[in-house]
């Protein structure tokens, strides 16, 4: 077996390990991203449901300030009817109080309807300022325990490439490259190894003088069904 098939083997090795740590850093950042999101989006809610609060405390007030000017109207009609001298104008008076008691009804009642409204979105409010606390408490907990493994994860990452990267230099620049190329289109599996004379990779038949000739003179092949370099370890 040839030095530059020793080496792809190896390299591989620590590549895939590089790989899967990589891999368990982005999926943590991933859920940091969600989790910043999920908090982002409570908010915004609050803050919808907030504005759409002062909106209703305002109409709350003009309602009750209708509520109280018409029960103001009200008595003042009841005292110019202790004024009055003749029939017809007290008739006038006792319907336009009559009038005035069905307003403030109807005030009254759009007044307990706004009230009710502003008691559900300040119940919503709290509902989600909850659900952020714990939204917040959660993140501050679970990402502190693993924020400290992601941070041994990145050491060992770093170290781990270092190492591949002085175990890549003895490689020549054009099968390095190729090597990479064929890493990345098959998913972590560049370098393979043959199995009853098939590839491990892709399962297809390769031809035994391919296998003798990686054995004698460890010359690079590739599969010619799925590029990847064939690795052999017993003869056909």
């Amino acid at each position: 077996m040839g030095p530059e098939l020793e080496t792809l083997f190896k390299l591989q090795e620590i590549d895939v390990h590089l790989l899967e740590k990589q891999r368990a850093i982005d999926e943590f950042e991933k859920r940091v991203s969600a989790r910043r999101k999920s908090m982002q989006d409570c908010r915004g809610r609050i803050d919808v449901l907030v504005a759409k609060r002062k909106q209703m405390v305002t109409e709350r007030a003009l309602a009750e300030r209708r509520v109280s000017d018409s029960g103001e109207l009200v008595k003042e009609r009841r005292q110019r009817m202790l004024r009055v001298r003749n029939e017809k104008e007290l008739h006038a008076l006792e319907s336009e109080i009559a009038a005035l008691r069905e307003e403030i009804g109807e005030q009254e009642e759009a007044l307990l309807g706004v009230m009710g409204r502003v008691e559900e979105v300040e119940k919503q409010i709290a509902a989600l300022e909850k659900d952020y606390t714990d939204l917040e408490q959660a993140d501050h907990r679970d990402l502190a325990a693993e924020q400290e493994r992601v941070d041994t994860l990145k050491a060992e990452l770093a170290a781990a490439r270092a190492g591949r990267d002085e175990v890549a230099e003895g490689l020549d620049a054009r099968l390095r490259s190729r090597y990479e190329t064929v890493f990345k289109r098959r998913q972590g599996v560049a370098v393979v190894t043959i199995i009853k004379g098939t590839c491990s990779g892709c399962h297809m038949h390769v031809p035994p003088q391919t296998i003798n000739e990686i054995l004698k003179s460890g010359t690079v092949h590739v599969c010619p069904s799925c590029q990847r370099i064939l690795y052999v370890t017993e003869a056909v």
